[in-house]
C-alpha cells in the first residue's frame, strides 16, 4: 500500500493528521473529545512513514487506545491490535504468500519488495506463521 492510499484511508475516516517534533516516539494516536488524531514526528519518512501511519490508523480503525495512568489497562494488548491491522491493510495474507512463492523469502528482500521496515515484515511474518500454524492444529 502506497502512502498517499494511507493518508486516504485516514482522510475518509476523519482522522486528522498532523507532523510534530514528538522526540520521544515515531508516531502517537489519539482520541480526544470523539474526534481522532495521529501525530507523525517529522523526522518519519519512506517505509517508517508508511508503517508507523498504517499502525496508528489501526489503532484509530480498532479503538485499540490505552490509558497509561490505569494499571488495568493491557498496553500489548492493544499494540498488537493496531500491528494486525496494520499488517493485514499492507500486506494481506495473498499477496504475502504470492511474494514468497517469486522467491522473496528473507526479511530485507520481503522488506524491501512491500516497502516497509524490517522490523514490520518480522512482526508480519510472525503473525502469518502463527495464524497458519493455529489453522493446522
Amino acid at each position: 500500500m502506497k502512502t498517499n492510499e494511507l493518508y486516504d484511508i485516514a482522510d475518509k475516516a476523519g482522522i486528522e493528521i498532523d507532523h510534530f517534533d514528538l522526540r520521544r516516539n515515531r508516531s502517537v494516536a489519539i482520541k480526544y473529545n470523539d474526534k481522532l488524531y495521529i501525530g507523525l514526528d517529522v523526522d518519519v519518512s519512506g517505509a517508517e512513514e508508511r508503517v508507523c501511519l498504517a499502525h496508528e490508523i489501526g489503532h484509530c480503525e480498532t479503538m485499540s487506545f490505552y490509558n497509561i495512568h490505569s494499571p488495568f489497562d493491557i498496553r500489548e494488548k492493544h499494540e498488537r491490535r493496531a500491528d494486525i491491522w496494520a499488517i493485514k491493510a499492507m500486506i494481506p495474507y495473498q499477496i504475502y504468500i504470492k511474494a514468497i512463492k517469486l522467491g522473496y523469502t528473507e526479511i530485507y528482500t520481503l522488506a524491501e519488495y512491500f516497502g516497509v521496515t524490517e522490523d514490520f515484515m518480522r512482526k508480519t511474518v510472525n503473525y502469518y506463521s502463527q495464524k497458519t500454524k493455529n489453522a493446522r492444529t
